[in-house]
């Protein structure tokens, strides 16, 4: 009977127009699970829902390794395979939008539980702690570029020292994630989940929860047209509105400042048009400059310019070569070209020549 009671349904319909309701899940969304156990979780929204076909339930471990650790990992699959789930495995959150079966998909819900990066020493050592946090912060890059228009991202975290010093929400906010709020996880909201340690003898054990909650985030870009349209007051940075010359108009809106202390040139302003269609970092911030307070401006800007010097040294180092006075309209395009060799490669991450 709880069981029954911890499922909400909403009739919408009949048949194939009948949504159902598990928490904040519905059996209308694209939902993707990430680093997932004995895959409970995943075969109770399924289970619930009545069919399966819009879950991806993934594991980090092998198909091997999955039903080696967790005696009823075999049957669980078994169910979601029969009610149309798709099951996969081997995939590393931190990587997940280059894995072939997730590179060209878009979900409602990207579902991380209790994310963790081993137990490799005790939870309140600083390096233990940064350990977890690089792993979060990487899986947010990666579903940021994995949702779909206004999709969610959810993480179910313990709340309690040590584990509130992972700071999930700055976390996000480097990643240009909105945070739209955090629920209490009481696990018998999800009838037949059972949460497992997943690692050492005691992999298929579970692991008491305390106190835990469901942070819920989404892009910035996505959050602040929600507020807006709620009528709610939104801090936004001035925008300056650069277009090309020789009669070439662009909508690439971004602030210059923080690339070089001149101008950006034409030159300059067309060559990250060009890579903002190719690397979706840049297209995410230049949504998300003008969202951020005034006072954390300067901040975010730098830790912008630090991740995409590292990620795309040869692009910024160009940038900053055509952001000069020499550069002038006679090469215009030549530079145009080298935006569309670089936008042929799939990692951005080729040399200029």
């Amino acid at each position: 009977m709880a069981d029954k009671q911890a499922v909400k349904q909403v009739d919408i319909g009949k048949g194939k127009d009948e949504e159902k309701w598990v928490k904040h899940y519905s059996s209308k969304h694209q939902i993707l699970l990430v680093g997932e156990g004995d895959f409970s979780f995943s075969w109770c929204l399924a289970r619930s829902f009545g069919s399966g076909s819009k879950i991806v339930a993934s594991s980090l471990d092998s198909y091997d390794d999955v039903i080696q650790k967790y005696k009823n990992a075999k049957s669980n699959l078994e169910s979601l395979k029969e009610l149309g789930a798709s099951t996969l495995h081997g995939v590393d959150a931190t990587k997940m939008k280059h894995h072939l079966p997730l590179r060209m998909q878009k979900f409602d819900r990207i579902i991380f539980n209790f994310p963790h990066a081993g137990f490799y020493l005790k939870e309140d050592n600083n390096i233990m702690i940064d350990m977890h946090k690089e792993l979060v912060e990487n899986f947010f890059e990666n579903a940021n570029d994995m949702l779909q228009a206004n999709g969610e991202i959810h993480v179910t975290h313990k709340t309690s020292p040590p584990f509130c010093h992972w700071n999930i929400l700055e976390l996000a906010r480097r990643n240009y994630l909105g945070f739209i709020g955090r629920d209490d996880f009481k696990i018998e909201d999800y009838p037949g989940y059972r949460n497992k340690r997943g690692e050492g003898d005691r992999c298929d054990m579970h692991f008491p929860l305390g106190e835990c909650g469901t942070f819920k985030f989404t892009s910035s870009h996505t959050l602040k047209r929600s507020q807006q349209l709620q009528g709610k007051p939104v801090e936004i940075q001035k925008r300056q509105k650069i277009t090309f010359d020789q009669g070439i108009p662009t909508n690439f809106i971004m602030n210059s400042k923080y690339f070089s202390d001149d101008r950006l040139t034409p030159l300059a302003v067309d060559f990250m048009e060009g890579a903002s269609h190719s690397f979706s970092r840049v297209t995410r911030w230049s949504n998300s400059v003008n969202e951020v307070p005034m006072s954390e401006c300067g901040r975010h800007m730098a830790r912008f310019q630090e991740v995409f010097m590292h990620e795309n040294p040869y692009i910024f180092l160009e940038l900053q070569r055509i952001n000069q006075p020499f550069s002038n309209g006679d090469s215009l395009s030549q530079h145009r070209e080298i935006v569309r060799r670089y936008g042929q490669h799939p990692e951005g991450r080729r040399g200029f020549g």
